[in-house]
Order: C-alpha cells, then structure tokens, then sequence
C-alpha cells in the first residue's frame, strides 16, 4: 500500500456546524460541516466537497476617524481557488452604520442597509483579493 503524501491541509483543524447550498448547487459555508473527531492527518470526506477548495481571509488594512460619528474603513478579503476549475465567490459583508462605498475592486450590490454583496471571480488554483473602502457614521 502506498503511503499519501503529507498535506500542509492535514493539520488544520477544522470547524464544526451546517454546509448549505444555495439553489444552484454552490457552497454557502465553505469550510463548515458535521463532522465526528477523526485522526490527525488523515483525509476526510465532506459532504460538499474538498473543505479546504476555496479559501478566504478578510483584514482589515485601514481605519481613520473622519469626524465625532464618522470612520473611514478598508478591507481586503483573499480568496484562493484549490479546485480543479475557476469558481465565482459570492461574498457577503456586515457593513455597520449609515455607509456608503467609496471604492472597490469588484462591483458590489448593497444587499440591505447592514451588507455589501460582492461576486469575485476566482481562476482554477488562482488567487483573487477583493479590496473595498467605506465610510460609515453611527
């Protein structure tokens, strides 16, 4: 029997909770799923596919107090693809206060006074980085 390669994935450790999928078949909560403990460094199945495929981290790069109840903010969300295709990424941000968007890389959609929608494309083993800035006042 031939021993898999290590995986920088293997030591991870992993959430627990709900995948969802929305009506197209697309993952809602990349990364989550019901899982029972298994042994470290072995491969387990998901329900919805590879956990780790798409990636994301969000920082915050920016933060300025404009006035008494006004703030400027920048953020910057990576997202990288490890599947064997592109994939689009909807991504939902909580936007606090009464905000506005001053620039963003990817077309966004205010999706209720609270959230901004983005769609970001991300090529097969690509990388994409979703760069906005708002000011909010509270």
């Amino acid at each position: 029997m031939k021993k898999k390669p290590a995986s920088a994935f293997l030591s991870l450790p992993e959430t627990s909770g709900s995948t969802q999928k929305d009506s197209k078949g697309g993952i809602l909560f990349a990364g989550e799923g019901p899982h029972r403990s298994h042994p470290q460094r072995r491969i387990r199945e998901h329900p919805h596919g590879n956990v780790f495929d798409v990636v994301a981290e969000h920082k915050q790069t920016d933060y300025k107090r404009i006035d008494t109840h006004v703030w400027e903010m920048e953020f910057e969300v990576t997202l990288r693809n490890h599947k064997d295709g592109p994939v689009t990424v909807q991504v939902n941000e909580p936007i606090g206060g009464d905000w506005e968007m001053l620039s963003s890389t990817y077309k966004y959609t205010k999706t209720a006074a609270f959230a901004a929608q983005f769609i970001v494309p991300v090529a097969k083993d690509g990388t994409s980085v979703l760069k906005y800035r708002i000011r909010a006042k509270w």
